[in-house]
């Protein structure tokens, strides 16, 4: 097949001016075509070509080769006249082929040549800068690819090319080739939608604008809204990096204005600060063209960048990354702020210069999880509510004291932490609030203590210094995790305590049916409104309390002939209202057996802020998240009165690490028993033990079942442990240790304490149920079965199970 015009046979240019135009445009003909398809639809109608011309057409492999072929068919088969007509079917699809249609548009001219193409300023741009986009796009190709189908700037088939390449880069070199083949307009709308996914990296690959200082980047870049760029505007000293001279943190911890500047021995300036109590002494620092590589690369991995805000917990990466944690929270805390990505770069600081080695932090970082490290949907409004609170002016009201919005989310992070909360809840201040987290072994003593010493003396301005505490006390306690989830916590070789990573409160309460609860929750009322309720968000606050106060009803489960009161019909509103549910609530039905205190403790704490409600409207959407869980939590469902509580894990491999186990479907009620199917994960195919019990309520009534009981005998004499084996099911040996379970209505522990004549010869672990899981690969999944006050279980997927 001939490569270009140059190959063809002269077919007299004199006479054939089209032939001859098409000739000198084949250079810039070529990669417009880049979609050829539907060019031959029409000149199949036109009976320029044969289907087989078609077939031979495409059989070439790239849109290169096709496009070829076809100038070749034109150039050596067509008379002038067919020649006129393929410009005219090129002409009815030049939609198809943007970069032809303004060389469409001029018509044949036998003096110009594709260097007469005109390209745009954006296309010009592409071509200088596609090896830099193709290496830094990444995993943006594919949102990118999406919002420019979704402009009809590529059509379907196109979408499937570039999706179709294997790795990244390829994806990026497909979807850059396609934007160039089509012109300006194309060209423009992919910087467009750069500029969209990824603000910053828009700015920084932007040949045209130099950006050396924090000052000169855009606002919009930071802030969405005109209140949100005021309120930077006016805190910006606070996101600034003080002397580290001054302020005692090492220089690889530094502020996240840092990585703006890519260019090698360079250095950013802070703006300096307009607030008299802002910092003094700013400095510069020097960027380093290695580390901001990484941090851009994390970005991309993590998808954060700058209007992140606080919405991922960066601890944990540090922690998967290998890092002790309290080396970890002992940086993050030292921070000036809270937000994601300058916790990112302190800790890809912090590893570059204690450790030094990017390719082991390039490749941990690519094993790490997103999912490990989002916070769930309370997380995130508690973080929003205190970046909010930051930006406030307070007043000298007590109601709007910095403290009081403080007191609101340690409290909400001590209800969701404390397993039993009490039924007569006091209403906790600031400092009790900390002294009762500081009792809790689920948080970190150090953000407790670090937050005591701020709050020591109640001043507005503490509020700017705990901000970082207080936000990672969010970040522990709220994680987007199921409920049932086990992580394992290394005790010695070999062995994991299962840790529930959220407190699950198991009661009598067994659900409301859906019917009943979305009658309750889509309902209006009509109660009488007062001029306490004039404001909007006060009526959709009213209005959530009068719901709740219908189905506290409802779950009391009496009427109001019995009660005096109807709140269908009762014109309850304001303190009355809320004095409603205070009563349904102090009521016995809704003692912790009988109902999750937690909900109840978020109940009661909507009603008890309702006075900061009009100065802070956004705790509305705290208030209506807290209605959302109710509702959720008033589905029926097995799991409010039936827990299956994994206690460790013993692995039979010296290398092989427990990651964790969840629950894949929720407890079901079936054939006089409850089933529960959970996942486990561990590093390598490795056998191991687990033991676990069962607890929840029947007829109201608590139980705790471990039965089939297990016991592991230790005993250095291996003559006693042969006989050990023999005296009941033996489930797994290792080295001097057997572990044996009991069999139904057997006195297993005497006859193994007969075995030992002194306490030297060996001792006894009494453990609760024990099964032996052996996986066929790293992920398994096991269905436990409890039944006739006993546990079993057999293999659901990937396993034997003894």
């Amino acid at each position: 097949m001939a490569d270009g015009p140059h190959s063809l046979k002269s077919s007299g240019e004199n006479n054939e001016p089209l032939k001859t135009f098409i000739k000198k445009s084949w250079d810039c003909i070529v990669p417009a075509l880049y979609n050829i398809e539907p060019l031959l639809d029409h000149l199949i109608a036109n009976n320029l070509l044969q289907v087989n011309d078609r077939s031979e057409i495409l059989a070439e492999k790239t849109p290169q080769q096709k496009a070829r072929k076809l100038l070749e068919i034109v150039y050596c088969q067509l008379d002038e006249r067919s020649t006129s007509v393929f410009i005219d079917c090129l002409k009815k699809c030049q939609h198809q082929y943007p970069r032809l249609k303004e060389w469409l548009m001029e018509g044949p001219d036998i003096h110009r040549g594709p260097s007469d193409i005109h390209r745009g300023p954006s296309e010009q741009k592409l071509r200088k800068q596609s090896h830099e986009l193709c290496n830094r796009l990444g995993s943006l190709v594919t949102p990118i690819s999406m919002k420019l189908f979704s402009k009809e700037l590529l059509n379907p088939h196109e979408l499937e090319l570039i999706q179709n390449e294997v790795t990244t880069y390829s994806q990026c070199q497909k979807l850059v080739a396609v934007c160039l083949g089509k012109g300006e307009k194309a060209c423009s709308s992919l910087y467009q939608a750069i500029l969209e996914e990824d603000q910053f990296l828009s700015y920084e690959i932007d040949a045209n604008k130099e950006q050396t200082s924090l000052s000169q980047v855009p606002k919009s870049i930071l802030c969405s809204s005109p209140d949100c760029a005021k309120a930077v505007e006016e805190t910006w000293p606070v996101l600034n990096r003080m002397s580290l001279e001054d302020s005692g943190i090492p220089g690889s911890m530094v502020s996240n204005t840092e990585f703006l500047n890519l260019r090698e021995e360079t250095y950013v300036s802070m703006p300096e600060s307009k607030q008299e109590t802002g910092p003094q002494n700013l400095q510069s620092f020097p960027v380093e063209e290695n580390q901001q590589a990484l941090l851009h690369e994390a970005m991309q991995l993590f998808q954060i960048d700058a209007s992140s805000g606080m919405s991922l917990n960066i601890c944990k990466l540090g922690v998967a990354l290998g890092l002790p944690r309290d080396t970890v929270m002992n940086y993050l805390l030292a921070l000036e702020t809270a937000d994601d990505l300058s916790q990112l770069r302190a800790l890809i600081n912090w590893f570059m210069d204690n450790i030094g080695d990017s390719e082991r932090l390039k490749l941990r970082m690519r094993m790490c999880d997103r999912k490990r490290m989002e916070l769930s949907q309370r997380g995130k409004l508690l973080l929003e509510l205190l970046q909010q609170a930051c930006q406030m002016q307070y007043s000298e009201e007590e109601d709007m004291h910095p403290a009081v919005i403080v007191q609101f989310i340690l409290r909400d992070c001590l209800t969701e932490v404390q397993e039993e909360l009490p039924f007569q809840q006091p209403n906790l201040g600031l400092v009790d609030c900390l002294q009762e987290l500081q009792k809790n072994s689920r948080v970190d003593p150090l953000i407790v203590q670090e937050l005591q010493e701020i709050w020591n003396e109640i001043e507005p301005s503490n509020l700017q210094q705990s901000v970082i505490s207080v936000a990672q006390l969010v970040r522990d306690t709220f994680p987007l995790v199921h409920p049932s989830e086990h992580e394992g916590m290394f005790l010695s070789k070999r062995r994991y305590k299962c840790y529930q990573r959220l407190v699950q409160r198991v009661t009598a309460f067994k659900g409301l049916p859906v019917t009943a609860v979305r009658r309750v929750f889509t309902s209006k009322h009509s109660a009488a409104r007062t001029a306490e309720f004039s404001d909007s968000v006060c009526r959709q606050y009213e209005d959530l309390c009068f719901k709740i106060l219908k189905v506290l009803y409802r779950i009391k489960g009496q009427h109001s002939a019995n009660h005096g009161t109807n709140p269908d019909n009762a014109q309850l509103s304001g303190h009355d209202l809320a004095n409603a549910i205070h009563n349904v609530l102090s009521e016995p039905e809704f003692a912790c057996s009988l109902f999750d205190s937690g909900v109840r403790s978020r109940i009661l704490t909507l009603l008890d802020y309702k006075s900061i409600l009009v100065h802070v409207p956004y705790l509305l959407t705290l208030h209506c998240n807290t209605t959302s869980l109710l509702a959720d939590y008033l589905k029926r469902s097995e799991s409010h009165s039936f827990q299956f509580c994994f206690e460790d894990i013993h692995i039979f491999h010296d290398v092989a690490a427990f990651h964790n186990l969840y629950s894949i479907k929720d407890p079901v009620a079936i054939d006089n028993g409850i089933e529960e199917v959970f996942r486990f994960r561990v590093s390598e195919q490795a056998s191991f033990v687990v033991r676990l019990y069962c607890r929840g309520y029947i007829d109201r009534k608590a139980f705790k079942c471990q039965e089939p009981a297990s016991y592991l005998f230790h005993s250095t004499q291996e003559s006693i442990l042969r006989e050990a084996q023999d005296l009941g099911t033996v489930i797994a040996v290792e080295r001097q240790c057997v572990w044996l379970r009991r069999n139904v209505e057997e006195d297993l522990k005497t006859r193994l304490e007969k075995l030992l004549p002194d306490s030297q010869s060996g001792y006894i672990e009494e453990g609760t149920c024990c099964f032996l899981i052996k996986p066929l690969s790293t992920e398994c999944d096991v269905r436990f079965i409890f039944k006739d006050n006993a546990i079993s279980a057999k293999a659901e997927r990937d396993a034997d199970v003894l």
